[in-house]
């Protein structure tokens, strides 16, 4: 099982929806379940920025659903679009949605569908101009890559990140091996007594003489334990140290 990782970026003006995130930096979006079969995509997707905004991509998305001549990032029509707000508030949105396409070249989601089969595990991003897809894929991923950048819409273009072992798959071990029960205990501290909010709550003297150890103790296993994290970071999110495992048919698409 290997993780492809591709982006999609978006000129201006080419989606009304995409447009609110090159315009707010601020504004992101992630998925937290993605859903497909040959014939529709769905999920449940977790927006956060400021108000102001938020209140803008609600009625851009109201627009987007209500109008007859949506289509897909590949050309085919959109023919059925519906969305509902799970829960809401000032700094983020939570929204279940559902798309079915017509005739035509095909979404990522039911593309890659059609080739690796039902039960595909996806996640995707927004930020900017940039929309990234995440997927777990069991074979190889040229079919789906060819039949996608071929396909794509005036205004979009299509970059492969990553094609390797999901960072995910090696988290366990990196938990255990990496981080002690020290390290752990002096996190949990830190967080419980407020050290990372704004102001901050507690000073590192005052949270070690509560656990009952010296400063500089506690000082060097918050410094491990963010450390890790910061590594963990930068494995999961960034694509950092990336393990890269392609098959012949990938090479040829990858360069």
């Amino acid at each position: 099982m290997r993780e492809f990782v591709f982006t999609i970026e978006y000129d201006r003006g080419v989606d009304e929806v995409m447009d609110l995130f090159i315009d707010n930096p601020d504004l992101y979006a992630r998925s937290m379940v993605i859903n497909a079969t040959t014939e529709a995509v769905w999920g449940i997707e977790k927006i956060v920025g400021p108000a102001a905004v938020l209140d803008e991509f609600d009625d851009a998305l109201d627009h987007v659903a209500d109008s007859a001549g949506t289509t897909g990032m590949c050309g085919a029509p959109v023919t059925e679009y519906e969305y509902t707000i799970l829960s809401t508030n000032a700094e983020s949105r939570k929204i279940h949605w559902l798309r079915r396409e017509g005739d035509g070249p095909r979404s990522i989601p039911l593309v890659a569908v059609k080739h690796i089969g039902e039960g595909l595990i996806m996640r995707t991003e927004r930020r900017g101009d940039q929309y990234r897809w995440r997927m777990l894929i069991d074979g190889a991923v040229s079919n789906i890559h060819k039949k996608v950048r071929s396909n794509l819409r005036e205004g979009l273009s299509l970059t492969v990140e990553r094609l390797g072992t999901p960072p995910c798959l090696l988290e366990d071990g990196r938990v255990q091996q990496n981080l002690t029960p020290e390290q752990k205990s002096a996190l949990k501290a830190a967080i419980e007594r407020g050290y990372y909010e704004e102001p901050r709550q507690q000073s590192v003297t005052e949270i070690a003489e509560d656990v009952g150890v010296s400063r500089s103790t506690f000082q060097y296993r918050l410094n491990r334990a963010e450390a890790w994290l910061a590594q963990q970071f930068a494995a999961d999110s960034l694509d950092v140290d990336l393990n890269v495992d392609f098959d012949l048919e990938d090479i040829e698409f990858i360069q």
